[in-house]
């Protein structure tokens, strides 16, 4: 490892994302830091994106080939990646100019810590301002229960954590990322970065938005793999059964959202069963939210 000077690998996982992925590139060709290694993995796409992968092709690493989705595109690329701290981009979200260099200078002087993050910015799919992300400490129990309010762009991780951890779960194609950060933080200190990094587009093809209500199948997944995990620390299997709950009470809300009303109703039963209580009132808390987050607008 150059210690003054550390390689940085960042990956971009992409497919048909030709509208955007120009941008992503030159932000991360643009930093102010600039011993950085940029794949990007691409699933063969059919619009324009491999001829501005050609015309970047001095800039950055790229395959285009078909593949099982992102998080086998992003898991192909931390393998190839050479450098000492890793990230992933997706191909219609950006950096910040100084956002590696930020990374970097803080994982320098901070040796003991695995994973950084910071706040971000939210826009539109044409860039224009929506509001900012700010996310707050580290809280491991939060992402227990689902709650992620980490920015997935923004996050930066040392290269021995990938190594440590392994692959991102091939079988989570929404909250791949939120799996990723608990099994990091049960292993790693992870540290809050109380500045803006990373721009994500918030739009209505966007997977994370098209498909918000999809998400309770795999908090659900990720809950019974680490419920599973041997030797789990005593605190956190204690919260199992409150996980369970509240991550069933938002999945069936967000079904009946969308009126889908069999799941919906499926998902309550089953935080009823669990705890008749705790799910009463989890749906008081969050019925309220939304309605303070509707009249607030």
């Amino acid at each position: 490892m150059n210690k003054k000077n550390p390689l940085v690998s960042i990956i971009t996982p992409s497919y048909n994302k030709g509208t955007y992925i120009e941008e992503t590139i030159l932000s991360v060709k643009n930093q102010t830091y600039s011993n950085i290694e940029h794949i990007v993995i691409d699933g063969s796409s059919t619009d324009d994106t491999l001829a501005i992968l050609k015309k970047y092709s001095d800039n950055l690493v790229w395959f285009s080939e078909r593949d099982t989705g992102q998080s086998a595109a992003i898991n192909k690329g931390w393998r190839l990646a050479k450098g000492d701290f890793i990230a992933y981009l997706n191909a219609d979200d950006t950096y910040l100019p100084n956002s590696v260099e930020i990374a970097v200078n803080y994982f320098l002087d901070h040796p003991e810590t695995g994973m950084i993050y910071g706040d971000g910015i939210l826009s539109d799919e044409n860039g224009k301002f929506l509001s900012n992300f700010t996310v707050g400490e580290f809280n491991l129990k939060n992402l227990i229960f689902c709650k992620n309010n980490i920015l997935q762009p923004a996050v930066f991780l040392r290269k021995s954590v990938f190594e440590t951890v392994g692959d991102i779960d091939v079988n989570l194609h929404l909250a791949m990322d939120l799996d990723y950060w608990i099994r990091t933080g049960i292993r790693f200190t992870v540290i809050y970065i109380p500045q803006p990094l990373a721009v994500a587009k918030i739009y209505r093809d966007a997977k994370s938005s098209a498909q918000m209500h999809k998400y309770v199948g795999e908090y659900e997944q990720i809950l019974k793999k680490l419920f599973s995990t041997p030797h789990l620390n005593n605190e956190i299997s204690l919260i199992q059964k409150d996980a369970y709950v509240f991550v069933y009470v938002k999945g069936g809300l967000d079904y009946l959202h969308v009126k889908m009303f069999h799941e919906g109703i499926r998902y309550l039963w089953k935080a009823f069963r669990l705890s008749p209580g705790n799910c009463i009132k989890n749906v008081m808390v969050l019925i309220t939210y939304h309605l303070r987050k509707r009249s607030a607008r």
